[in-house]
């Protein structure tokens, strides 16, 4: 029986890491640290747990906590996932893996030099539909793609346009809407179409009002020698649903995919409607990815499978983001080093 500590229990993990805890008999929820206790009590209502703590130090201190499940902003992933590794335990961490490179390098070295697993969950890479798009670049049955076409539109602007709230804090974020749902979009890209060349990017505050707050709008383009890439982010799009669409364009074929589950992945050919491709695609896209994300690291540290990716597939991720800064900040192109 493998006992796991929860470390945050806000609305990511309620609304969607919780689900991994659910219906399995070799993994028990051990304890609970959140300040908040309506939070805490909800989430251990849910999960048969009665064990909580308002601080991770406290839970990090016991005997029976095998391992821990990370949700918390930003800036608490640094110093939260070293503890926890320091204490012997394994860490199942929400993206980002951290807000630098060298934070991002000493969880990884230490989880090593402890032998213990250290996962990130890039909870996209579970959704059915990108998991196909993975195998149909990989298999190469239609050619090169020359270009990628990868949209998020999102309303976030309540929360951004909060001074006192985390997200968006250029210092407790780490950014804004790119390093946010950003991470995401680059890490399928990377997946999806290996390391590119070159990275471009412009972006602002535009509608967001506090000055501590990062870009609220960003557009990106990454450069391969054999296509190219656009990545788009908006966290003021409030008008709309939130919407996030992609599109990969081979020489005789396109690919579409939506989180609509009746178009979450359509081929077109020929210049006509498109055809779907039969796949399984959940309503409740997110909190079933992220589920099944952290289900399978689970399954990892029971020893019941082997890891997807590890901890160095986010800290990649977290590279490419600092160059799409560096690039945004400078307003140049920035060549990407051979990994």
């Amino acid at each position: 029986m493998l006992k796991v500590g929860v470390i945050g229990a806000g609305s990511v993990m309620r609304a969607a890491h919780a689900g991994a805890y659910e219906g399995r008999d070799d993994v028990r929820v051990a304890a609970i640290a959140e300040p908040v206790a309506e939070w805490r009590q909800a989430l251990g209502e849910r999960l048969g747990c009665d064990v909580f703590f308002d601080s991770y130090e406290e839970l990090l201190a016991r005997a029976d906590v095998d391992a821990v499940d990370i949700c918390l902003p930003h800036w608490l992933h640094g110093p939260t996932v070293m503890a926890a590794l320091n204490a012997g335990k394994h860490v199942i961490l929400d993206k980002p893996i951290a807000l630098s490179l060298a934070e991002a390098d000493e969880m990884i070295a230490t989880a090593k030099a402890k032998d213990l697993k250290f996962f990130v969950a890039l909870n996209q890479r579970f959704h059915a539909p990108h998991r196909e798009m993975h195998a149909i670049c990989a298999g190469g049955t239609e050619g090169q793609p020359f270009l990628a076409i990868m949209h998020v539109l999102g309303d976030e602007f309540a929360n951004m346009n909060n001074p006192g709230h985390w997200k968006g804090d250029k210092e407790k974020a780490g950014g804004g809407a790119l390093l946010d749902t950003g991470t995401h979009i680059f890490d399928l890209s990377r997946w999806w179409f290996g390391r590119p060349k070159t990275i471009s990017c412009q972006g602002g505050r535009f509608v967001v009002e506090p000055e501590n707050k990062a870009e609220d709008n960003v557009i990106v383009t990454l450069g391969y020698d054999h296509m190219m890439v656009n990545l788009l982010v908006s966290y003021t799009a409030c008008s709309d649903p939130w919407t996030e669409d992609k599109a990969i364009y081979f020489r005789d074929a396109s690919y579409h995919l939506s989180f609509d589950p009746d178009r979450a992945l359509r081929k077109v050919t020929g210049k006509g409607a498109g055809e779907p491709i039969a796949v399984q695609a959940e309503e409740a896209w997110w909190s079933a990815s992220v589920s099944a994300c952290v289900s399978h690291f689970l399954d990892c540290i029971l020893g019941k499978a082997t890891p997807e990716y590890g901890p160095e597939a986010a800290r990649e991720v977290l590279e490419l983001l600092e160059l799409a800064y560096t690039a945004m900040r400078e307003g140049r192109t920035v060549e990407v080093p051979e990994a």
